[in-house]
């Protein structure tokens, strides 16, 4: 049971990625931050949206793990978390084997 209850966890971390990044903002936002850190205000001068609209973002991203805030003065720099991504590169590494191995698999399977 406790196998189970753990990969159901994982699964919805990783659905929870994959819903975030549904969104194409927030793609641009990642890749931007994970170029250069940057603040809110920095950002909004290079998009196309109002820079409450990307704090809203940037705390989706925050919340799920794929950056972190830090405070200099009065800025908030937002950087990409290393390991953010950690839980949606172990799915597809796992369904990538499954792939490789000529498995059948469905959507939640998760390799079990």
């Amino acid at each position: 049971m406790a196998k189970s209850h753990s990969g159901a966890i994982q699964l919805r971390r990783v659905l929870r990625l994959f819903g975030l990044f549904g969104h194409p903002i927030r793609v641009v936002i990642f890749q931007r931050i994970g170029r250069v850190p940057s603040t809110a205000g920095e950002l909004e001068r290079m998009l196309p949206i109002t820079r409450s609209a990307i704090v809203q973002h940037l705390k989706l991203m925050e919340a799920a793990g794929l950056v972190r805030a830090s405070s200099e003065g009065r800025r908030r720099i937002y950087r990409i978390r290393p390991d953010g991504l950690a839980p949606l590169a172990r799915w597809l590494a796992d369904h990538h084997a499954l792939d490789a191995a000529g498995t059948n698999w469905t959507i939640g399977s998760h390799g079990q």
